[in-house]
């Protein structure tokens, strides 16, 4: 048959995951035996308690440290007494005066320290923790997701250099309905597997990226991502007409000297018709009727069975 060239639009496809553009980690301070302690999941505000350290490790950070107030609090009054009958100079007034001040300031961070609160508002991820641990200082206690999930993929090949911001396609989930997403980044450093990172956001009905969209997204969830490229003119011929041979593509093209062999370049498939990216021109005849056949005819003269 004649092919001919057909507007067709390229479509990129790659597996997709949500996953939160950020995650703060929550840390203990000061080692105790952690309380109180947010589930896995919970929505929490910015100050929310999620976890209290206590035990006799905070008991003792704390009682030192109302010692050391009481102490600057009786040497701050005694100071005062005697520069009223001139026993002491306003130097020394002002010394235990910030000395006083200091105590307590180390008083207030003990207690802020041994209250872990939500530095922003998000999503518990994960919890490394749970009631009743003992656990160190700067030990991990849980991980927040503190702004909205994104949706990221990674497309392979020659062309993913093609993806640019701001293009258009879906995101089918592997349980619910599909959602219309926009490239929002793209990465211009391939990974250690030769891919290249894209992270979208859900698309508006009127075009527009919406945060609010985000709020029935799940972090984890693994889909299909599917985008849209340019509409462009491609060479269409029949699937049946591409002979698969040493890792390459081919067809044979008929010419005024017989069938020739032409390596091409597949592209997007459309049921029974794939579009080829380079390797043939329309108005060229290709071999579709026992094409793979008349690839290889002959081959008995190239190849000696063994005895």
């Amino acid at each position: 048959m004649t092919v001919r060239a057909l507007p067709v639009t390229e479509t990129f496809r790659a597996y997709g995951r949500i996953q939160p553009v950020a995650a703060a980690q929550v840390r203990a301070v000061e080692p105790g035996v952690v309380s109180r302690l947010v589930l896995p999941g919970e929505r929490v505000t910015a100050g929310q308690v999620l976890a209290v350290l206590g035990g006799p490790q905070a008991q003792s950070l704390l009682a030192a440290r109302r010692g050391a107030l009481r102490a600057a609090s009786i040497q701050l009054a005694a100071d005062r007494r005697k520069l009223t009958a001139q026993l002491a100079t306003r130097q020394a007034l002002a010394a235990d005066e910030a000395a006083y001040a200091a105590a307590r300031g180390r008083l207030q961070v003990a207690l802020q320290t041994l209250t872990l609160r939500a530095p922003a508002g998000g999503q518990v991820l994960a919890v490394a923790a749970a009631d009743g641990e003992q656990v160190a200082a700067g030990q991990l206690i849980l991980t927040l997701q503190t702004t909205r999930p994104w949706l990221t993929a990674t497309y392979y090949g020659p062309r993913s250099l093609a993806i640019h911001p701001g293009m258009i396609g879906q995101f089918r989930p592997l349980s619910g309905p599909p959602m219309p997403v926009r490239v929002r980044t793209v990465s211009q450093a391939l990974g250690a597997d030769g891919g290249e990172q894209v992270g979208l956001f859900p698309r508006a009905a009127g075009g527009h990226d919406t945060a609010a969209q985000t709020g029935s997204w799940r972090s984890g969830e693994w889909g299909t991502v599917t985008l849209a490229g340019a509409r462009r003119p491609m060479v269409a011929v029949p699937t049946r007409a591409l002979i698969l041979d040493r890792a390459h593509w081919w067809v044979l093209v008929r010419t005024a000297r017989g069938d020739r062999r032409r390596r091409i370049v597949p592209g997007p498939t459309r049921g029974w018709t794939t579009y080829v990216s380079s390797g043939l021109k329309p108005g060229e005849r290709v071999v579709v009727a026992n094409a793979f056949l008349e690839f290889h005819r002959g081959i008995s003269r190239r190849y000696t069975p063994p005895n």
